[in-house]
């Protein structure tokens, strides 16, 4: 390789709109998993949230059962 292909090779580096458009591109990938944890967390807090509302039904048609009973005797 001659020296001017090598400086010319060694001196070419990337746009700034490229450099520009990679940090969007990471900035906005970091936004998503973001997001996606966010998103996650919320679907995991919602079913705890319906497990202990089902838990909370049972336990009230347990209740309900009883007194009726209670009451017919």
């Amino acid at each position: 390789m001659n020296k001017f292909t090598h400086q010319v090779l060694v001196t070419v580096g990337p746009s700034k709109e490229l450099l520009t458009q990679l940090k969007k591109q990471a900035r906005s990938t970091a936004v998503f998993k973001a997001l996606a944890i966010v998103g996650i967390g919320c679907a995991i807090w919602s079913e705890i949230e319906r497990r202990k509302r089902d838990e909370e039904i049972y336990q009230l048609t347990v209740r309900v059962k009883k007194l009726e009973r209670n009451g017919e005797e």
